[in-house]
């Protein structure tokens, strides 16, 4: 349920971002409702709720054919691709220590 969630987040911001941007997860807080039967099939939506510069926050919820199974939000923040993959091929303590002056 909660990679759904997740997934709806990531398509619900895609068209904000612009050239190389993508979203990736900075917070998730979500209630589990009612249980799912095995096989059922479950399917989550997403609305952006609110933004503040490069980081956002989702409602999401997901349901089966019966009743909805969780609600809750999802944090995502925009990052260039480039600069996320350059920085995470640093050994971790260089990130910590370019971090603050981004």
């Amino acid at each position: 349920m909660i990679r759904l969630m997740e997934t709806a987040a990531f398509h619900a911001l895609q068209p904000y971002c612009v050239n190389d941007e993508i979203t990736v997860g900075t917070s998730i807080h979500v209630e589990h409702r009612a249980a799912s039967g095995i096989g059922a099939r479950i399917r989550a939506e997403a609305i952006v709720e609110s933004f503040d510069g490069r980081f956002y926050t989702v409602r999401v919820t997901a349901q089966d054919d019966l009743q909805e199974i969780g609600r809750g939000t999802v944090g995502r923040a925009v990052v260039s691709v480039e600069k996320f993959l350059e920085r995470m091929s640093k050994p971790r303590a260089s990130r910590m220590e370019a971090r603050p002056g981004d």
